[in-house]
């Protein structure tokens, strides 16, 4: 088994809320699984990892997307700065897409200045 080389962390609100990891508690077992083998991933080798799965947006934001089979699939928006760590900020399907994104420009930004 590959040795862990990022920090994979969920966004937490001012409130200590965590609606990610929240959002995660509501998919079915598969999906939570199988987004659980994505974050492992992730974790181990970064965004590089899975080129297909795991795609740059804009600047530090990329996008970790359900290719499975047909139809909206979960989207998940995280952070990601070149060098240990990776923030899941935001997170949906395709017909949340746009909104999700910018909640995750949003809330990278929220972690970028503390």
């Amino acid at each position: 088994m590959g040795e862990t080389n990022f920090r994979v962390l969920f966004w937490v609100s001012e409130t200590c809320e965590k609606p990610v990891a929240e959002w995660m508690k509501g998919l079915e077992t598969r999906d939570r699984i199988y987004l659980g083998d994505l974050l492992r991933d992730l974790a181990i080798d970064g965004p590089l990892a899975r080129p297909k799965v795991f795609k740059h947006l804009v600047g530090a934001l990329w996008e970790c997307r359900d290719l499975r089979s047909p139809g909206p699939g979960f989207r998940v928006y995280f952070g990601f700065d070149g060098r240990v760590i990776c923030v899941v900020v935001a997170a949906g399907d395709k017909s949340s897409q746009r909104r999700d994104i910018e909640l995750a420009k949003k809330r990278l930004r929220m972690t970028e200045e503390t």
